[in-house]
């Protein structure tokens, strides 16, 4: 008997690097390797693999994209700010996701979210059991979390723990896969899951290239990091890193990621740039509130919560004395990520040469968010290229 090959990644664009396909393999025959670019992309040891296609089934970007998820009539929206202000000010938005994983922590539940590594300068899944390590999920990240085997954590701890639930949060590929994963071991019901409005996920890799570089230059090693500081208001937000109490710009690794120039080939086919999702809660920016709803807006942030299932709208029921909130609507609440996904920037491929051939400082020169610009650096920017070719 033949035995059958998993499709899981003829080419870069095939792959949103979820990861739960090594969770789903029951012989452990899936790792994850690095591409030339810093992402990360399964590869199957042949030798090991017995041809279940396990990992296929649960390849839920792929399904996703062939069969996209339908209008769901359940679906409810709303405005929605905690009334802590500290909290408010600490959080990237209007602070939703600690009113959710409040809920859970104090019911004994487990949350799952993502962490920054200052010793690996890595995005990573975690346990969290307290508040105090909840607080150090907060915020922004602009880099690809690595999955390693969270999510096989996640199925083992579940079996470990039968009469606790537990909350998952992260990007709509990875809630998307694990939503599946937890199907195929008949757990879902047992754990609510968190997806974000995402702009799209960042070269880890590059990542830590960049930060390394700021280390070296300034003889130290970053203790705090900001993606999203909000002393400049929620829609104004700061990007820095800190060595030694001093703030140090790290705008340029920015503005690869706003600009979709570091982002990983599937997050510009991404089928989870709507509303309508397979998670129980999604989660964001409430961008243009103050059009929608003037009265209702927050120089500090006003979060955009999605309900898409009876578990969503219980858990938000849950927090409601913890908010205050307003319902929306379909056509009121979109976002740009809501709406289509990043559009491949045309130069992308030429970014990629020129990271790999010249190197970071070229790249921070050529390459930068160049629509918010003021007139006078244009002109500068502008003698700088004309100087450059001649």
């Amino acid at each position: 008997m033949i035995k059958k090959q998993p499709n899981l990644c003829k080419q870069a664009d095939d792959c949103s690097g979820c990861a739960t396909c090594s969770a789903a393999c029951p012989v452990n025959a899936i790792v994850f390797q690095y591409d030339g670019e810093g992402f990360l992309y399964p590869k199957v040891d042949d030798s090991r693999c017995v041809g279940c296609l396990s990992c296929e089934r649960v390849c839920a970007y792929k399904k996703d994209i062939c069969i996209p998820i339908t209008e769901k009539e359940n679906t409810r929206i709303y405005a929605a700010k905690i009334k802590n202000r500290d909290i408010l000010l600490n959080s990237s938005s209007g602070g939703m996701f600690t009113a959710l994983s409040d809920f859970f922590l104090e019911q004994n539940g487990m949350v799952v979210s993502c962490i920054y590594s200052y010793e690996s300068d890595a995005v990573l899944f975690s346990f969290i059991e307290d508040k105090s390590m909840r607080d150090l999920a907060r915020g922004s990240k602009y880099i690809q979390a690595e999955v390693g085997d969270a999510f096989l954590k996640v199925i083992n701890w579940l079996a470990d723990n039968p009469n606790r639930n537990m909350l998952v949060v992260g990007t709509g590929c990875q809630i998307a896969g694990l939503d599946l994963l937890l199907r195929e071991k008949k757990l879902r019901e047992r754990v609510v899951l968190v997806d974000l409005i995402c702009h799209g996920a960042a070269s880890p890799k590059l990542w830590k290239d960049f930060i390394h570089r700021v280390e070296e230059k300034n003889g130290g090693v970053i203790d705090y990091l900001a993606f999203k500081d909000k002393r400049n208001k929620w829609e104004a937000p700061r990007t820095f890193a800190k060595i030694h109490e001093t703030e140090l710009s790290i705008k340029p690794y920015a503005d690869w990621f706003y600009m979709g120039w570091s982002l990983r080939e599937s997050c510009y086919n991404c089928p989870y740039t709507k509303i309508d999702r397979n998670s129980d809660i999604t989660i964001g920016d409430f961008w243009g509130i103050q059009n929608i709803m003037p009265d209702f807006y927050d120089e500090m942030g006003v979060s955009l919560l999605i309900t898409h299932s009876a578990e969503g709208e219980r858990v938000f029921n849950g927090i409601k004395n913890d908010i205050t909130f307003r319902e929306s609507n379909r056509a009121d609440c979109l976002q740009p990520r809501l709406i289509k996904p990043q559009t491949r920037p045309k130069d992308r491929d030429m970014f990629w040469r020129d990271m790999i051939e010249k190197g970071l400082d070229y790249c921070e020169n050529r390459y930068f968010e160049h629509y918010k610009i003021p007139f006078r650096r244009k002109i500068i920017e502008h003698a700088k290229k004309v100087f450059r070719r001649k």
